[in-house]
């Protein structure tokens, strides 16, 4: 969970803030919308950030060599 990762870690991630997402059984088909931009699975939507996977309640994001869920 973001609220898990040390607090100078959050203190530098980029604001995120998620406005919807698609999930399917199929990974090219799954993307959320984050920070208003469509992001898939390997999007790297911010320097240092990527998305690592996307399931139907939550993404799994890796900040630097920290990972992390993120709950929609």
């Amino acid at each position: 969970m973001l609220s898990e990762l040390p607090a100078a870690t959050r203190q530098q991630l980029p604001a995120l803030s998620v406005g919807g997402s698609v999930y399917s059984d199929d990974p090219a088909a799954r993307f959320i919308l984050l920070n208003g931009e469509v992001a898939r699975e390997g999007a790297q939507p911010a320097p240092g950030l990527v998305v690592e996977r996307i399931g139907p309640r939550s993404a799994v994001l890796r900040y630097r060599d920290q990972r992390f869920r993120l709950p929609y």
